[in-house]
């Protein structure tokens, strides 16, 4: 009978651990797909070595839509970094603050620091909206030359996510440099994603701050 009792109580202490040793997996399970789900979006200085951002990732020949030669001398005044794209609030920081680490341009405007460029130096009249071709057609022919940045990153199910990266010259609307990149997300956005695009337009900055 004492050999019984003994048996029960093994395999209930028995069941009792399984289930916590259950629980505790499946809570590191669901701590490791949040963090790999969710971008970390720190921004990160240049490598002093390599002068880019770190990453495993090269992008192909496929996913530089658009990469073409201007003097960027002429346009380095400011680079104006447009919203673009559906919920890029999340983005737009650290956007920002890697564009301005890479550097290339004097000042970086977000669109309200336009608007307030625009209303302090008196050009409401001339310049009505900084949302469209025109708008800006006329910000350059008043301030002088300037490019754009447009960005887009679209989540398309499961760990995939492509990001769209483009820079425009508002004097005739032409695109310069276009980048589509596919990614999977598996510990954050940054190296997979986000950094392949910055160092190929790194290259570029590069490429054409010599050009004539």
């Amino acid at each position: 009978m004492l050999k019984e009792n003994l048996t029960q109580y093994k395999q209930k202490n028995k069941k009792k651990h399984q289930k916590k040793m259950k629980k505790s997996l499946l809570a590191i399970a669901i701590a490791i797909s949040l963090t790999s789900c969710s971008p970390t979006l720190k921004v990160k200085q240049l490598d002093a070595k390599t002068g880019k951002l770190p990453t495993e990732t090269t992008l192909t020949q496929s996913e530089i839509l658009v990469k073409k030669n201007i003097n960027l001398k002429e346009y380095n005044q400011f680079l104006f970094v447009k919203k673009s794209g559906l919920n890029m609030e999340k983005y737009e920081t650290y956007i920002l603050g890697t564009l301005k680490n890479i550097g290339g341009f004097q000042k970086y405007y977000i669109q309200t620091e336009l608007e307030q460029y625009v209303i302090q130096n008196g050009l409401t009249d001339k310049v009505t909206s900084i949302s469209d071709n025109i708008g800006l057609l006329n910000l350059s022919k008043n301030v002088g030359k300037f490019l754009i940045c447009e960005s887009n990153v679209e989540y398309k199910g499961g760990y995939d996510f492509s990001f769209e990266y483009k820079v425009i010259n508002p004097t005739n609307a032409e695109i310069l440099l276009h980048i589509k990149h596919n990614a999977f997300n598996w510990g954050g956005l940054d190296r997979p994603l986000f950094n392949p695009v910055f160092n190929e337009y790194i290259d570029w900055l590069k490429e054409n701050q010599n050009q004539q």
